[in-house]
């Protein structure tokens, strides 16, 4: 098994249960259902990451996106992972990274109706089918998305999983951020990823292993019980 990105999307925050579309940092914090789901995938992720025993297993690096949301699931996640694995407190250092936030919603940011819902699920599907004009009114595109994201996975695989190093990196995201970013690092079927959702704290894992950006391998989407 080679080294791999974990993308986890965050908690439930009380956005998400308004229906809101927050998109721009620092954005709603979690609830506690959300709470509960950050601590329980950190538990999760120490037989996800072989870890145990004193041991952080593969898990090499913590990375954060700015927006409060993720920041409190990563600090949920990692406290439970150290609890869990037998690790010190802090021992999983959580490094906060700039262009890894949501997709930006434009003239429907923190819009709840169905109208705004549906613009935004027909935006995700043309980011998905690399439609370069694909966006909400005032929000970004899928290339300005991948102008601030896609570096900053490049230079995780290159700093952590080069050579390859049989490591784990666990990156804190957004769900449509996640989805459009792995979908073509990985050249994903885009309907496939279309209809793959991914709730709260669960996680796509792709696998470098020293190939371009485009080529990278993927492990597993969610939880579908079909994995490409």
């Amino acid at each position: 098994m080679n080294g791999r990105l974990i993308l986890l999307r965050h908690g439930q925050t009380h956005s998400n249960v308004a229906r809101k579309l927050d998109t721009r940092p620092p954005g709603a914090e979690l609830t506690d259902t959300g709470r509960n789901q950050a601590w329980n995938v950190g538990v999760e992720l120490v037989e996800y990451c072989e870890a145990g025993g004193g041991s952080a297993g593969r898990l090499g690096a913590v990375v954060s996106s700015v927006a409060l949301r993720a920041q409190q699931t990563a600090l949920l996640a990692m406290t439970a992972f150290e609890q869990t694995a037998g690790l010190r407190e802090r021992e999983m250092a959580i490094d906060v990274e700039v262009g890894l936030h949501e997709i930006y919603a434009g003239d429907h940011e923190m819009l709840s109706d169905d109208d705004s819902h549906r613009s935004y699920a027909t935006a995700l599907r043309g980011w998905l089918h690399s439609d370069a004009n694909a966006r909400i009114p005032g929000g970004e595109t899928y290339l300005q998305l991948m102008d601030r994201y896609r570096p900053v996975m490049e230079n995780l695989a290159l700093q952590h999983l080069a050579d390859g190093a049989k490591k784990d990196v666990l990156v804190v995201s957004h769900g449509a951020a996640i989805r459009t970013m792995a979908a073509h690092a990985a050249s994903v079927d885009p309907d496939y990823a279309f209809a793959g959702y991914l709730g709260n704290c669960r996680f796509i894992v792709l696998e470098p292993d020293d190939r371009p950006f485009g080529e990278w391998k993927l492990v597993r989407w969610a939880d579908l019980d079909h994995q490409i």
